[in-house]
């Protein structure tokens, strides 16, 4: 793959992470970009360092928290090994910065950012520049603490973050077109998204501004391919290993959130 504007080679990724939705959610994202090329995906330490052997990567996104060896002590691994590749942490954590770039990470992104700053930030570490997620430096852009226990006891209906558990199969392309859906009409960013075609899958977004759950439900509701969005769970459809999943994940800056079930159109 070349550039439409020059002849340069197509920057070379490759994607890490436990979570194969997530790895095929950022290929479909990167490869809308001419000049960027996902050539391999890595879910343990034994997979990446294949890979990388194998297909000689510019840039590796990694992400953090994965079972085995994390992505912390498998990018001081991989700089040990294979100096010349550069790595960007993608996370939903901002606390492990430190310790990302003494390991010789090239960049910390937390898993909010857009499709456009993601990719640029892929070709400024490919230069050799450093890159951080902007968010890590910004203030609580949501509510402040004060405000926020004030309304968590006066009117928990009101909510800063929204997470999806979603009963299977759910296909990566139909997961992909829901996200940017979602994206859209509730004016949100989607910070995470884990689980398998299997067990289901759980998305967890930020609303740009505080709204109410049943706002949000009947947004959801209007989406087209959503056939169900409630409080209550579909109690046959969803495992318990994916609740316990979804407790697991923690909040953003403490934001106030909101768990629902979504039934998606089988079409």
């Amino acid at each position: 793959m070349v550039t439409q504007s020059n002849t340069k080679e197509s920057i070379r990724i490759l994607l890490v992470d436990d979570h194969q939705v997530v790895r095929d959610g950022l290929q479909h994202m990167l490869e809308q970009e001419d000049d960027l090329e996902v050539i391999g995906q890595g879910a343990d330490s034994e997979e990446t360092f294949r890979q990388i052997e194998k297909l000689k990567p510019n840039v590796i996104l990694m992400d953090i928290k994965m079972p085995g060896v994390d992505g912390i002590e498998l990018t001081r691994q991989v700089k040990r090994k294979y100096p010349a590749c550069n790595i960007i942490m993608l996370t939903l954590f901002d606390q492990y910065f430190n310790q990302a770039m003494e390991a010789g990470a090239s960049g910390y992104l937390l898993k909010d950012i857009k499709s456009k700053e993601l990719a640029n930030a892929i070709r400024q570490v490919n230069n050799g520049q450093i890159v951080t997620s902007n968010s890590m430096h910004q203030k609580d852009r949501f509510l402040p603490e004060a405000e926020r226990t004030y309304i968590e006891s006066r009117n928990p209906d009101v909510i800063e973050e929204l997470q999806m558990i979603i009963p299977p199969p759910v296909e990566a392309n139909q997961l992909m077109r829901l996200s940017g859906r979602i994206e859209s009409s509730l004016n949100s960013r989607v910070l995470q998204v884990i689980g398998s075609w299997e067990e289901g899958t759980i998305m967890t977004i930020a609303l740009d501004k505080t709204s109410t759950l049943s706002d949000i439900l009947q947004i959801l509701r209007n989406i087209p391919e959503v056939q169900r969005a409630s409080e209550e769970s579909p109690l046959s459809a969803i495992s318990p290993k994916l609740l316990e999943k979804a407790k697991a994940v923690p909040r953003v800056n403490n934001r106030i959130r909101k768990t629902v079930f979504l039934t998606l159109d089988k079409n």
